[in-house]
Order: C-alpha cells, then structure tokens, then sequence
C-alpha cells in the first residue's frame, strides 16, 4: 500500500495534499456552521444545502470542459493556475471575513468560486497520478488519496471549530488559504516526464470534446460503473448535508460539532486500511451493495436515535461505506481510461459523482425545510433499499471487479 511513497514526487505532493486537504475541511465545516448563524431565518435549511451544493455544482457544469482542457494544455500549470485561482477565494472570504461584511450571499458565492477552482482542478489532478507513480502503484496511489483525503476530513473540522471557536472565523480561512502554498510548491518542483508529454494529443477544444465523447459513449463498462455511483450518492449525502442542522438540533458548541463531523473521516480513514480486506472477502461488486445496505442503517439510526453518540456511530460507519464504494468505482474508472482520454474520462467521473451530491443536497434541502431533518433522514434511509436492489441490477465489469479484488 505505501510503496508509492517511494516516488518523491508523489510523495512532496501526497504531503502537500494532506495540508492542503485539512485547511480544505477547516473551511468547509467552519463554512457550513457559520450559515446556520447568518441565513435568514426562514431559510436557513436552504441556505445550507445551497451551500454544500455551491461546493459540488460547478463540478457537474464545467468537469467535462475541463477534463479538455488538462487533456490538451500542460497539466503541470494548468493544476497551478487552478490552485492560485483556489487560494484567491479563500483569501476573498477571510477579508470579508475581518472587515465584518461576510453575510450569506457572500459566503454563498466564494464557496462557489472555491468550487469551480475544484471543478476545473480535479480532472487535471486525477490524470497526473498515473504519471507520477506509473500503472504498476496506480490502484495503491488511489487509496494513499483516498487515506490522506479522509485523514484531512477526520483531523481538518476539528481543528478548524476549535480555531473558530478561539480565534475567529477570519482566522479560520486566512489558516485554508494559506494551505494553498503546499501544494502550489510541490507541483511546481515537479517536472512531468517527457513520454507523458508526449502522450498527449494536442487536439483542438472543437476535436477533444468530439474524441472525448466518443470514446466514452463507446464504452459501456463506464456507463455501469457510473450509474451505480448515482444509486448510492443520491441518498447517502442526506447524512452530511443536513449534518450542520442535525447538530443544531441536538444543541451542539462549535468543538463538539467538529469532532461529530470528524467521525465520518474516521470511519473513512478506516474504510480505506480495510478495503483490501473487505474487497478479498466479498469482492468490489458486493462490497458495494454491503456499503449501501450499511449506509441505510446508519442514516436511520441518526433520525431515529437523536443522541450525538448515535449519529457519531451512524458517521463512523457511512464513512467506511462512502470510502468502499468510492475507491472501487475510482479503480474501475481508471483502469478502463487509456492516459489519451484520461482527464475527459476522470471528469464524467467527477461529474456523475458531484452531479449525484448536487441533485441529493438540493433535494433532502427543500425536504428537510418542509418536514423537519429527522423526517428527511429517514426517507433517504428508506430511498437507500430500493437503489440497492437497482445497483445490484447493475453488476461492475467482471475484469475490474476481479482487479479490484486483487488490488
């Protein structure tokens, strides 16, 4: 699992995206907590969602344009100038921030800035790691991400409510922005290897979106991998996306918000050092309709059982589901993507899974603000059992699932 570590390239950067990652998480829960105190208050459910959606919808508006541009332009700058425009927002936020104008349509709006930077980063970042560490450590590559990910989730919220709570939401940003320069050092001390350059096709916007499109409508094994990704997704981000109202209601301070939302990581961070295990025992096909089936339980517990104790369980494991089902669709994915069309295909990747958490967050919004969060909870428990069934209709290719297994 760690034998990627061996290439210092991947290494500088693994490190850096851990850094980046916690300042990343810093934000997004101290984000989340701070619109429950300044969204109107008729509408604070909506604003909510509406922010968590800000974060996801530019991934499913502007993934595949993207994935054609880090395709066609040196993937190297073109992951720096999207870090730059990244660490501008959270700069724009902590300034608004201490000169005391930050309302919710502005943290609305630069949390969608910080989420086109994503959108038109993550492409570009997905194709590179097979650059850096070649095929041979792709699939451990891909969970080292995954773990260092889920670590920054785990450490990130509790670390930023505790800064918020004793310095300040000001402080709390300027600390994200700042995370920025770790990554902006080690992608720009690294120099891409000449046959990844070469690989490359220098095709024109018109001709990388037509040759991107047509290599995935011919290749169906994409489309099986991603419309099990929309079954589990759709439901399964009802959990985190009401998590800040959830806590409200259960009269939480800002430090024990933080650690509540840290259990999610936890269990993802465990989700990705079982995952070989879990995928040897079931395979990657049925560890995937486990997951859902787990995810269901776990929501229904929270809404069920409104103790922070019961909803930190419920997190812990839905962490280790959402990291089992993401990390195998992530190998099925790139496994079947030639480096050509990579970026292209990794962005339909990105814009299946951010389109699924967008649909999801703006739905179980409106449904919470009409019938409470406990109610909502509840129907994404229950919408979980039937996309199971449907999932399991759709089985992941035979030779990426034994991949997988083996991985």
């Amino acid at each position: 699992m760690w034998a990627p570590l061996s290439v210092p390239a991947f290494k500088r950067l693994w490190t850096a995206n851990i850094v980046s990652n916690i300042g990343g998480w810093m934000q997004t829960a101290g984000a989340g907590w701070i619109m429950t105190e300044i969204a109107p208050a008729g509408d604070k459910a909506l604003f909510v969602a509406g922010m968590a959606a800000a974060t996801t919808c530019p991934v499913f508006l502007f993934g595949f344009p993207a994935g054609v541009l880090a395709d066609r332009f040196d993937r190297r700058l073109y992951i720096l100038a999207c870090q730059v425009w990244m660490m501008l927002a959270a700069t724009a936020l902590a300034v608004l921030a201490f000169i005391g104008r930050l309302d919710h349509w502005s943290l609305l709006g630069l949390m969608f800035c910080v989420g086109v930077g994503n959108a038109m980063n993550a492409p570009a970042w997905q194709a590179v790691v097979p650059e850096m560490v070649g095929r041979k450590y792709l699939p451990q590559a891909i969970a080292l991400n995954s773990a260092a990910f889920n670590l920054a989730r785990t450490i990130g919220p509790v670390i930023g409510q505790v800064v918020q709570a004793l310095a300040g939401i000001f402080v709390l940003f300027a600390t994200n922005a700042l995370t920025f320069l770790a990554v902006i050092a080690a992608i720009g001390s690294w120099r891409r290897p000449a046959e990844a350059q070469a690989q490359q096709r220098r095709e024109s916007l018109w001709a990388g979106f037509a040759s991107g499109i047509a290599f995935i409508r011919g290749t169906p094994a994409l489309w099986r991998v991603w419309a099990r990704a929309m079954c589990f997704f759709v439901p399964a981000i009802a959990f985190t996306t009401l998590l800040p109202l959830l806590g409200r209601n259960l009269g939480l301070s800002d430090a024990q918000y933080g650690f509540l939302f840290a259990c999610f990581g936890i269990g993802a961070v465990c989700g990705t050092m079982m995952l070989p295990r879990i995928n040897a025992w079931l395979g990657p096909d049925r560890a995937n309709i486990a997951a859902m089936l787990t995810v269901a339980a776990a929501i229904a517990l929270a809404a069920a059982v409104p103790h922070v104790v019961a909803v930190g369980i419920g997190l812990a494991f839905g962490g280790v589901c959402w990291m089992t089902v993401n990390a195998n669709n992530n190998v099925a994915t790139q496994t079947l993507l030639p480096s050509w069309v990579r970026a292209r295909g990794m962005a339909v990747h990105q814009m299946v899974f951010f389109g699924s958490l967008t649909v999801g967050q703006t739905m179980w919004g409106v449904i919470a603000d009409g019938i409470g969060v406990p109610v909502a909870m509840g129907c994404a428990a229950a919408l979980m059992l039937p996309m199971a069934l449907l999932a399991a209709s759709i089985p992941l290719p035979v030779s990426i699932a034994t991949s997988a297994a083996g991985d």
